[in-house]
C-alpha cells in the first residue's frame, strides 16, 4: 500500500531506548550530535553560528547536527465506533500507515494499539521487513468496538507498562473525557519524558462546523452511548461556537498532560502540512 502522506517525524525530546549504541541517525537536521560546518547562508539562524570559526577564518559558519533517530514509534490509534462516522476512520488509516511508513522507511521500530475502552490490537514495535505489512493489515481487519464509551487512560498504561519508552502518536477524535490523563503522564513535567505523545484530532467536517444547512430539527444520536439529541438549526452559528469551545478544551485538556496536537477535519486539503507542522513547531521548542 502507498503511503498517502509524506510524514517528517521530528522528535521534540532526545529519545531514551534500550537500543545499544548512538541514538542519532545518519542524515543532517536537528539533533544533538554534531555533524560538521559550513558557510552561513541567508535564512540560517544566527543562534547557529560557530563564532570560534569566525574569529579563525573570517566568516561565518553554521553548526549543523545529525538528525535524532532510533525511536520506537507507537501509533495509537481510536476503533470506537464514533470514529466510524463518516470517513474518520479512513483518514486515521490513511494516517497511521503514512507515519509508520516514514519510521520504518529510515529503520526506526513501528508498533500499533488498537484501543476502545480497552487495549483490542497489540502489535509491539519492531523494525523487521514485515512489520509495516503487519500493521497495514491490522488497520484494514480492525474491529468495530461495540463498548459504550472510549477510554484513552488504559491505552496509555497498557504502554507504560509494555515499554520503557516511546514516541507515540494518538489519533481519534477524542470524543472522550480526558480528566484522568492528568498525573498519568510525565511529559508535561519532565525535560527527558520516557513516553513522548503527540495527538492528531480527527473529526468529521460536521463536528467541526455546520454550514450551508437550511432551517429545521436535525435529530443526532451518539454512536456510543445512543442517546439522541433534536438540533434546532435556526441556532446554527451557536452549535458552532459550542463546537469550537469543546475543540479548545480537548487540545487544553492534552496539553495539560503534556501532549501537544492538530486539528484535523476530514476534508482538509493540507493534512500532511498540518501533521508536519505539528513536528516542526515541537521541535521549534526543543529545551
Amino acid at each position: 500500500m502507498k503511503p498517502p502522506y509524506r510524514f517528517n517525524i521530528q522528535l521534540k525530546h532526545p529519545p531514551r531506548n534500550d537500543m545499544a549504541g548512538d541514538w542519532a541517525g545518519h542524515d543532517k537536521g536537528t539533533g544533538y550530535e554534531f555533524w560538521g560546518l559550513r558557510k552561513f547562508l541567508p535564512g540560517d539562524s544566527w543562534s547557529r553560528i560557530d563564532w570560534k570559526a569566525r574569529a579563525r577564518s573570517g566568516e561565518l559558519y553554521v553548526r549543523e547536527f545529525l538528525k535524532d533517530s532510533a525511536y520506537n514509534l507507537l501509533l495509537i490509534c481510536d476503533v470506537s465506533s464514533s470514529m466510524h462516522f463518516g470517513d474518520k476512520f479512513a483518514v486515521a488509516r490513511d494516517l497511521a500507515v503514512s507515519l509508520a511508513h516514514a519510521a520504518l522507511r529510515s529503520n526506526n521500530p513501528c508498533g500499533l494499539l488498537l484501543f476502545a475502552d480497552k487495549v483490542l490490537v497489540w502489535i509491539p514495535p519492531s523494525a523487521a521487513p514485515r512489520q509495516f505489512h503487519r500493521i497495514v493489515t491490522a488497520l484494514e481487519q480492525a474491529p468495530v468496538a461495540r463498548s459504550r464509551q472510549t477510554r484513552l487512560a488504559p491505552a496509555l498504561e497498557f504502554i507504560m507498562k509494555r515499554l520503557s519508552s516511546c514516541l507515540g502518536v494518538i489519533i481519534s477524535d477524542f470524543h472522550t473525557d480526558l480528566a484522568d490523563l492528568r498525573g498519568l503522564m510525565d511529559a508535561a513535567d519532565s525535560r527527558l519524558p520516557a513516553h513522548e505523545l503527540v495527538a492528531l484530532h480527527v473529526l468529521e467536517e460536521s463536528e467541526y462546523c455546520l454550514t450551508d444547512i437550511e432551517n429545521g430539527l436535525l435529530t443526532l444520536r451518539d454512536m456510543e452511548s445512543g442517546r439522541q439529541i433534536a438540533l434546532d438549526l435556526s441556532r446554527q452559528q451557536e452549535f458552532n461556537t459550542l463546537l469550537k469551545r469543546a475543540r479548545e478544551r480537548t487540545v487544553r485538556s492534552l496539553a495539560g498532560a503534556g501532549i501537544d496536537s492538530a486539528v484535523l477535519p476530514v476534508g482538509a486539503k493540507d493534512i500532511q502540512t498540518r501533521v508536519n507542522t505539528l513536528f516542526a513547531r515541537r521541535l521549534a521548542a526543543r529545551v
